[in-house]
């Protein structure tokens, strides 16, 4: 499925402007870059505007366990960032147009983008919270925090992601507070036999107290309930639903100026239309450590259902553009941030994960699998207007399995460089 050279002379020039930026440096880690965010330095800006050009080189473009192929890819990208008060409240957001193009699959070209705006509100007797919506769309890209794989088929797959949440607090700073949330979520996949196993809808709510005897500890209590329902798909697929309810206590404990520790624990109970039902524990510790006014350091072991929190990285608004899912997984993360200078800074991250995947089994042995990603980036930013960035990153999974609709083993690794110019 190898299609011709799609970026004709001006690949040259990109690639060119790559080396360039890989001489003075950078930050992002995506062959697809995240949403953009307004510029850290200085004041907060109510609006800006910006474009940006990324070029990166993947070493197993479809994460195929054999036959790898490797590709560079470009994306071209309008950015915008809002950041505006409005009395007590405050709305904020991004949005990015992405124009990616490949260079040995063109078949995969596309048109994508990320869109999110959020308002966080504030009354007068201690009533706070936020409202956010959020809407993505880009090639399906098997990866850390894949759910399932692309199976034998390799093409073009938009997934186009959109999620809304509104959250509540009453009580203020002081020492009860009650709290209370709503999130949904869409999910869909343009290639018709891949979105017959993974096309979804999903819904929850969540309420409860929390207590803050001082004000370095806050430990709250919360119950919840996710519900996830998919299609049933075409050749008698049978879609298995799911609703899951849970009971939280978490804790976050500000052990000094330069130390603080976030603790949850979770008892879950799911019910499954197709799979039997379970109990199982979930909870995660994280750990962060600032030991200089440069040095950031932020740890996490985590258990949990896939897609519901740890790697799913995103910028703002706060409601993550990922599902809960059905696999549980074992994770550490560890991301340590030094700015070398008020113009440099560097972010490296390693992750590892492990997960069972019997739900889905087809296989005699129930699946598993484990992964491993490094990443080092470094960010330039001459001026407040201009940000250009460099990384390198790598991932390896293993499987006990050679059933490919769980999951796979592959080996993979990117480089790319970015160049974003901000208009404000």
């Amino acid at each position: 499925m190898t299609g011709t050279h799609s970026f004709g002379p001006r690949f040259a020039m990109h690639l060119l402007a790559a080396t360039a930026c890989a001489m003075v440096g950078s930050a992002h880690a995506q062959s697809e870059p995240p949403p953009p965010v307004a510029p850290q330095s200085g004041p907060a800006q109510p609006f800006s505007f910006g474009i940006s050009q990324t070029l990166t080189h993947d070493s197993n473009l479809f994460r195929a366990s054999d036959h790898e192929e490797e590709d560079w890819t470009s994306v071209t990208a309008l950015n915008f960032a809002l950041d505006q008060p409005i009395g007590r409240q405050r709305l904020h957001g991004n949005a990015a147009l992405q124009m990616n193009r490949y260079s040995e699959h063109d078949e995969l070209n596309n048109m994508g983008h990320e869109l999110g705006l959020q308002l966080d509100w504030e009354t007068i007797g201690n009533i706070s919270g936020a409202l956010g919506v959020q809407s993505s769309q880009h090639q399906y890209r098997i990866g850390l925090d894949s759910a399932t794989t692309s199976g034998d088929g390799v093409g073009k797959n938009l997934e186009s992601v959109q999620s809304a949440f509104l959250q509540g607090r009453l009580g203020g700073m002081g020492l009860w507070a009650l709290q209370a949330g709503v999130n949904g979520l869409e999910r869909h996949y343009s290639d018709d036999n891949f979105a017959d196993r993974n096309d979804l809808s999903q819904w929850g709510a969540s309420g409860g107290i929390s207590y803050r005897p001082t004000p370095d500890l806050t430990a709250t209590l919360l119950g919840k309930y996710d519900r996830i329902d998919r299609v049933d798909g075409s050749e008698n697929l049978v879609a298995d639903d799911v609703g899951r309810k849970a009971i939280e206590l978490g804790v976050v404990w500000q052990l000094s100026g330069a130390s603080r520790i976030d603790a949850r624990v979770s008892r879950a109970h799911e019910n499954h239309s197709v799979a039997d039902k379970r109990d199982f524990w979930a909870g995660g510790i994280g750990w962060d450590w600032q030991p200089s006014a440069k040095l950031t350091f932020r740890t996490q072991l985590l258990r949990d259902t896939e897609g519901a929190s740890g790697n799913v990285a995103t910028a703002e608004p706060t409601m993550p553009a990922a599902p809960s899912g059905d696999q549980l997984r074992t994770a550490f993360i560890w991301t340590g941030r030094w700015a070398a200078t008020s113009k440099i800074s560097m972010t490296a991250v390693a992750q590892w994960s492990h997960r069972k995947l019997g739900l889905f089994a087809i296989d005699v042995a129930e699946p598993e699998d484990r992964t491993t990603a490094f990443s080092l980036g470094i960010r330039y930013s001459p001026m407040r207007a201009l940000d250009v960035g460099c990384d390198i990153s790598t991932e390896r999974r293993e499987t006990n399995t050679r059933d490919f609709l769980v999951t796979r083993p592959y080996d993979a690794t990117t480089a790319g460089c970015n160049l974003q110019f901000w208009f404000r």
